[in-house]
């Protein structure tokens, strides 16, 4: 009867976090959409949309074997911090790394599926698409994509600032997650890289 209802609580508060989390990117997908009326570029829109597409993959995700709330934190941190920056319309070679960038987080997104979250936690090992070149493909993409809006910004003190931020906050939800799941010492022996191949 006890573990009956640990069990119910578990799936409550699941859904209820998942339920959380999109609010949390319909809403930032409205606020990046009204900076993207604002101050339009390709950038904002694609902005815009991939909060969108966030959020729609928090409707059907499948539930977490365990959970990371100071993660969650963080990947909010980092999902919301661009919208901070006035994009203007972004120069070539800024746009190119974008746009390569949101193209591995797509890639990653579809392969992920329901294991898809932005918290730390386990859901099971993706060893598909971009997880067998790294262990950690969606977020050099959403890296790349993000220093890329964020350097739009007339202000390279501040764009600066914020990229560095960006680049501290991956790197720590990266090793966060890494001691969460469980085979992932396995995972490493099979795709060494984390982030960059050659460097971490």
């Amino acid at each position: 009867m006890l573990a009956n209802s640990l069990k119910f609580l578990r799936e409550r508060s699941g859904r209820l976090r998942d339920l959380a989390g999109f609010a949390f990117f319909a809403f930032a997908a409205l606020v990046s959409i009204a900076a993207a009326w604002d101050h339009p570029s390709v950038l904002a829109w694609l902005y815009a949309s991939h909060n969108f597409m966030l959020a729609f993959f928090y409707a059907r995700r499948q539930p977490a074997k365990r959970y990371d709330r100071t993660g969650l934190w963080l990947g909010m941190i980092a999902a919301f911090l661009p919208t901070f920056s006035t994009s203007g319309s972004a120069p070539w070679y800024l746009l190119v790394p974008a746009l390569a960038g949101y193209g591995l987080i797509l890639w990653s997104l579809v392969t992920l599926g329901a294991r898809f979250g932005i918290a730390p936690a386990d859901r099971g090992l993706t060893c598909q698409g971009p997880y067998r070149i790294l262990r950690h493909p969606m977020y050099l993409g959403e890296l790349v994509f993000r220093v890329a809006m964020v350097f739009c910004s007339p202000n390279l003190l501040f764009a600066g600032l914020m990229a560095l931020t960006l680049v501290v906050i991956q790197c720590w939800r990266i090793l966060r997650e890494e001691k969460m799941i469980d085979g992932y010492t396995c995972y490493t022996r099979v795709v060494p890289w984390r982030l960059v191949p050659g460097l971490w």
